[in-house]
């Protein structure tokens, strides 16, 4: 992301040009789509959770004292002033009953079905005095029993049963708190039965016993327990002690014990010993169980040792993380009460700051180094501290709760964490803006659960000018899917558009019996159940899409009634994977245009808003201020399959509708008249903002949408209504996979096509799926390159064609968004008949590179990669666009192929295998966008009699990586990819009355080039691998912290540029590749590189718990910064390697590649610091601080013409 702010409309640093001696500058598809992402259809398999809470006498007492005196019988909190933290703050008066807080504490969370959907976890229940009846503890008998508190899947009917339980709880009696761990325990022991805790689905069917399901035990209580259970001493280091995966724990000679002290004590009959046995005694034969379980990601990628108290502590011994491998259970306490946290015979240890839930300060380093030792527990006013003790040795965490509405908190904040260790990975970001030293930038994170029918939703923080996120306050904690669900959510009003493909218009996504919304032909495909048969369900089947859910079924699909067919959805809003979060707010591109600053004027208080795709069938448009919906569009190319949603097999069977990325620019539809033209006073600019849509692997094509008007933030209505569908769907020229295309051959044989189909035939023949990231502006992030003003003075988008078109060929795509609306396509491989060349088969075109050579504000030259490792360079420089075209060489580099014969490209990248990487036969695909800048270097001349001279180099560097991640079988592939920089050695010349356009210079004798060219070798030309020095990056890293990796570069090789003409590098780690466009780092001339190994896995059925150990991995991100001019790492350090804060290239090794999270990342600049936010698996951001470039005078710099 960008992380700098400009007012130009091209940065001036990314290109320059080359004049005088400044600078020279449905078939059998080739590829099967992936349909859902690898790794996250890995089965879910419900966690067991064991829940005790206390009904002593006790917790009927006052909240602030020890005895029930003046005590109110609220059973409810009353509603308190909202703070950005909390919207909806809730507070419990100090008179209120503990027992009645308990009770809305857990109504609160275990009714919440966004935190619990049905069958997030598995429960049982139990209470420590079994009052009135309730269920007191859990069956340990030698059989285990199907009783109304045993684990059972967290369905409606448990679900109410456990919430009777809790209304029914009732105060009375003492606090046998041993009695509760030692019936968990013994529970998760019983023999392995269909009634058992580890039953596949207890109480009917009992294997397969999964040992990959997780275990957890919630302890509360109020106070000090009294009494106890023998459980002898487990927790004592003094003795031989082997965890189960052969690990000591303790030992009778002390030289062999581990650094393990914090869960040592020499007492007997401890809650702490219970959770230790919980946890270290294996509570199931292995030899019983299928599979086992396997540290959570949080643990494999800790750092190997912290530094705590003075001692180097093993990740293994930290209890900040569970390496247990082994059938287990993680204890988590509740401390309800001052009497539950504070132990006043035992002055000596401080309880941690942080109390919900306890942190890692106070006397908690002195325990890990031993200075301090838990006490022995034989009066109440040291008992306090089991709760502590019990919840470290459970490798669970202690919440010690001081007000009422921190209970419901503690409660949701364990659930929350359980449901982070079992739940997939989380999506894509975007930023609303990318300078926080002056203000604040809004942060949008895109999510989906596949074992949650999919479920996908935005959430909104805030990122604070010192770096920190908090939610985003207009959103009240909601996410959009909470929105959409929300009691308050109107179908009726929601505003969902369509294509009409017969009348060719926008539309209402509505049924009506004629064809004014939807043709009879889209009707009749919303009409069709997934296996082809009709069932006359359109018009239900299109009001379930709208968000109606009068017809899913309940439960289990077997069992759906006739009446309710449809699959049961856990929101109305479905998964957003691959499609990246749109920012759109007030217009900021400064066009200086006819009109454009009445335009930026009259819509300066537009109402912000973000534009997603999701796998619901639609683009979503939701308001950025308050995340509220405001429009949708349901295109064309989905209706013929949309329908699968409603199938109730579609969770085993997902399929992508619109996940491509969405990209918008501000546009004169009157076609943006030049100031020279006759007509310019007179002529009156239509200024609008278009977004341009595409489906990637859900279909072919894009639409686009008018978003000018959504409204205000005043606020004022704006335009989005059904009856403004027409204006606010301009085109939609998407198409479904299954539709039936004509081929090359056929549209271009007139008599079986007539002339005047001609073009739309070949157009539908070039259209491919479109799954290239939009390329966003340096300097403006809420605009992209690709929406531009051509050379012709017309408005366009201009897109690559995409991939497993009917053409197969690489197809630039001009689409005009003036006038006519018309489609050029430019043809890279010519007339060259379709699969008789290499290049037209199996290919397409990506993203391509817009390069404005003059700065005048239109793009001269377009590079884009395609799948046979092509980077094409397509000329279109003049005004006329029927010489636009792939760019020839030598002495015709000023003119175009196109039309004609077969392009050549600047570049064709080829690698080898993994075990044979110097092989170089086997095309690399390029799949991202090319990044480009003018050459700054020079190089040394002979000029005759033994003189030497220093003269620019010139042209162009077009970097770009390879590799890609669209097929089923793209992220098993481990091929070796690269990453390559390579010179454009083209020169320009301006040309015109006024010199205001630009020419090739393609001959040695042209007065205004002689300059540039004084040979034939000055001539464009196109590279050769041969051309290319090489850069490596080391296999070892050269420091590791914080679960980062560091690495440095190798570009120990001198690159001449008398000789070479780039340079490129193998992507080390197996199966490495770039899939994202590069941008540059602080205006520098380094690359900012985010290379991926992706996630990979077997195509598992989410819905059927099982344990496929190793069968997923998960993906692996790298970010790399390397000289688009020569391949060196920067010459001053920016990565703080050992971080001390200090940037030295000794110390810090001159490490310039760093391991970081998976998924987007965001760049905030903060004075000279430049912070790279990802997420960590959990959720909580991963900051790594990096250094600016210091200013200089050699930065790079905009070159002017003479």
């Amino acid at each position: 992301m960008s992380h700098t702010t400009s007012n130009s409309h091209f940065k001036k640093t990314i290109v320059a040009i080359a004049v005088g001696v400044l600078v020279a500058p449905h078939a059998s598809w080739a590829l099967d789509l992936a349909q859902s992402p690898p790794g996250t259809v890995e089965p879910y398999v419900a966690p067991n959770v064991v829940i005790s809470v206390d009904d002593s006498g006790s917790m009927d007492f006052r909240l602030d004292q020890e005895n029930a005196t003046g005590a109110t019988n609220n059973l409810v909190p009353t509603v308190a002033a909202p703070t950005v933290d909390d919207p909806t703050r809730k507070i419990w008066r100090p008179t209120d009953r503990r027992m009645n807080v308990l009770k809305y504490a857990l109504r609160e969370v275990f009714n919440d079905t966004t935190l619990l959907a049905e069958g997030k976890i598995r429960v049982a229940w139990q209470a420590m005095n079994a009052n009135n009846g309730t269920p007191g503890t859990l069956n340990t008998g030698t059989t285990a029993q199907s009783n109304v508190n045993s684990m059972k899947s967290l369905t409606t009917a448990h679900r109410n049963n456990l919430l009777t339980f809790v209304n029914n709880l009732t105060p009375g009696s003492s606090t046998p708190s041993h009695r509760m761990f030692k019936n968990a325990d013994e529970y998760m022991r019983l023999p392995l039965h269909q009634n058992g805790p580890w039953a596949s689905k207890p109480g009917t069917t009992g294997a397969p016993y999964l040992g990959c399901r997780r275990n957890y035990h919630i302890f509360m209580t109020d106070g000090r327990w009294n009494g106890a259970v023998s459980g002898g001493s487990q927790d004592s280091r003094n003795v031989n002690i082997t965890l189960p995966d052969g690990t000591i724990y303790g030992s009778t000679n002390a030289a062999a014990r581990p650094p393990n002290q914090l869960y040592h004590d020499t007492f007997s009959d401890t809650l702490a010993d219970w959770s230790f046995k919980s946890w270290a005694d294996r509570l199931q034969p292995a030899a019983g169980l299928t599979g086992s379980v396997t540290p959570i990601a949080e643990y494999d990628q800790a750092p190997a040792t912290e530094t705590i108290g003075g001692v180097a502590l093993p990740k293994y011994w930290n209890p900040k993380y569970n390496p247990a491998s082994w059938a287990h259970m993680v204890t988590y306490t509740i401390g309800f009460s001052s009497m539950a946290y504070t132990w006043p015979g035992a002055p000596t240890i401080a309880r941690p700051t942080q109390l919900v839930p306890f942190g890692y300060d106070g006397s908690f380093p002195s325990l890990v180094n031993g200075t301090q030792t838990w006490p022995l527990l034989d009066n109440e006013n040291k008992r306090s501290l089991d709760l502590w003790h019990a919840a470290l040795n459970g490798r669970g965490r202690f919440f010690a709760v001081e007000q009422g509405e921190d209970l419901e908190k503690a409660f949701r904040m364990i659930i929350q964490q359980i449901n982070t260790q079992n739940e997939p990975d989380r999506g894509s970001t975007a930023t609303s803006g990318s300078n926080a030293s002056r203000n604040d930038v809004g942060k949008y994170v895109a999510n989906y659960v596949p074992k949650e029918g999919w479920r996908g939703w935005v959430t909104a923080e805030t990122v604070k000018p010192d770096g920190t996120t908090i939610p985003a306050a207009g959103w009240a904690g909601k996410t959009t899917a909470d929105l959409l669900d929300g009691p308050g959510f109107n179908l009726t009003t929601r505003l969902i558009l369509t294509w009409n493909d017969k009348n060719q218009y926008g539309a209402p996504f509505k049924w009506t019996a004629d064809e004014v919304n939807l043709s009879t032909a889209q009707k009749n495909f919303l009409n069709l159940k997934s296996d082809g048969t009709n069932d006359i369900l359109g018009q239900d089947r299109l009001n379930y899409i709208r968000g109606d859910r009068a017809k899913e079924g309940v439960e289990s699909p077997p069992d759906y009634p006739a009446t309710k067919p449809f699959r049961e959805r856990k929101s109305r809003q479905g998964s957003i994977i691959n499609s990246e979060v749109w920012y759109v707010g007030a217009p900021s591109s400064n066009y200086p245009r006819k009109g454009y600053a009445s335009f930026t004027q009259a819509n300066k208080n537009r109402l912000p808003m973000i534009y997603v795709g999701g796998n619901d069938g639609m683009l979503h448009g939701f308001s950025a201020a308050d995340g509220t919906e405001k429009l949708a569009y349901v295109p064309r190319g989905v209706i013929p399959a949309v329908g699968r949603l409603t199938d109730p097999s579609f969770n085993q069977n997902h399929r992508y509708f619109v996940d491509g990325s969405a990209m918008s620019g501000d546009v004169d539809v009157n076609g943006g008249k030049d100031p020279s033209d006759p007509d310019y006073g007179i002529y009156a600019p239509d200024w609008r903002t278009l977004l341009v849509g595409t489906l990637g692997a859900g279909g072919k094509g894009y639409f686009v949408l008018n978003i000018t008007s959504p409204g205000t933030t005043v606020p004022t209505p704006g335009n989005f209504s059904e009856a403004n569908a027409q204006q606010l769907v301009v085109m939609d020229k998407t198409r479904h996979a299954s539709e039936p295309v004509a081929a090359v051959a056929v549209c271009e044989d007139t008599t079986a096509t007539p002339i005047a189909a001609r073009e739309a035939c070949l157009a539908a023949a070039d259209m491919g799926h479109i799954f290239a990231k939009p390329v966003v502006d340096e300097t403006n992030s809420q605009r992209t390159t690709q929406i531009v003003f051509m050379n012709n003075n017309r408005w366009a988008a201009v897109m690559g064609n995409g991939y497993n078109s009917k053409s197969e060929r690489p197809v630039l795509l001009v689409q005009y968004l003036d006038g006519d609306k018309r489609l050029l396509r430019l043809v890279a491989t010519g007339t060259t008949a379709t699969g008789s060349h290499t290049n037209t088969t199996d290919n397409g075109l990506s993203a391509p590179r817009l390069v404005d050579i003059n700065s005048d504000g239109r793009p001269d030259v377009a590079y884009a990669g395609d799948l046979k490792g092509n980077v094409w360079k397509f000329l279109i420089t003049d005004m006329d666009e029927t010489k636009w075209g792939v760019a020839r060489w030598g002495g015709s580099a000023d003119t175009t192929s196109n039309h004609t014969t077969n392009g050549v490209p600047l570049f064709t990248a080829k690698g080898g295998t993994e075990g044979s990487p110097n092989s170089r036969t086997l095309a690399q695909s390029i799949t991202a966008a090319p990044t480009v800048r003018a050459n700054d270097r020079k190089k040394e001349i002979d000029i005759g009699g033994g003189n030497k001279k220093l003269v620019a180099v010139g042209g162009m560097m077009v970097a770009f990586g390879t590799g890609r991640n669209i097929a089923t079988d793209d992220p098993q592939n481990a091929n070796k990819q690269n990453l390559y920089s390579v010179l454009d050695n083209t020169s320009y010349k301006l040309i015109g009355a006024k010199k205001d356009r630009i020419a090739v210079c393609s001959s040695t004798s042209d007065p205004a080039c002689s300059e540039l060219v004084k040979s034939v070798d000055d001539l464009p030309a196109p590279v050769t691998q041969s051309g290319l020095v090489q850069r490596q990056i080391p296999v070892g890293s050269v420091f590791t912290r914080d679960g980062h990796q560091f690495w440095t570069i190798d570009a120990s090789t001198t690159l001449d540029w008398n000789t070479h003409k780039g340079w490129y590098m193998d992507l080390p780690e197996t199966r490495e590749r770039l899939l994202k466009p590069m941008d540059f780092y602080d205006s520098s001339n380094m690359l900012s590189v985010f290379s991926q190994v992706p996630a990979k896995g077997s195509l598992l059925d989410p819905s059927v718990e099982a344990c496929e150990a190793g069968s997923v991995d998960k993906e692996r991100q790298f970010f790399t910064l390397i000289n688009i001019m020569d391949g060196k790492r920067p010459s001053v350090q920016i990565l703080d390697t050992n971080g001390d804060g200090k940037y030295n290239l000794t110390s810090d090794m001159g490490a310039s590649r760093v391991s970081v999270t998976a998924g987007s990342h965001t760049m905030i600049q903060r004075g000279s610091i430049i912070r790279l936010t990802g997420k960590k698996p959990d959720g909580t951001d991963d900051n790594l601080d990096n250094q600016t470039f210091p200013e200089q005078s050699m930065r790079p710099s905009w070159r002017q013409l003479r």
